[in-house]
């Protein structure tokens, strides 16, 4: 049994070694498709954050005075809403 040979044994390990640092050295890029529906929810995201937080005190007045019978409209406020919205 020969034992002494290892010149050639560290011979394939420099050559492996090379040829890792080849490929390691390579710039790989990374890529990220996103889904339509990941787009959406993102847009839902966004939409809700950019609202304007409730106000649980004025609903519950505006509930109250419903059930009550005693909320009014103005019908020219509506009216003037309603155009406002429609851009007339």
């Amino acid at each position: 049994m020969r034992i002494g040979s290892i010149d050639q044994v560290n011979q394939i390990y420099q050559t492996q070694m090379s040829t890792v640092k080849k490929t390691s050295s390579t710039q790989l890029k990374d890529d990220i498709n996103i889904s339509d529906e990941a787009l959406v929810m993102g847009s839902a995201y966004k939409a809700v954050q950019d609202t304007e937080p409730v106000r649980m005190d004025r609903v519950e007045e505006l509930k109250q005075q419903i059930q009550n019978g005693t909320y009014n409209v103005s019908a020219m406020d509506v009216s003037e809403k309603m155009l406002t919205q429609f851009n007339m």
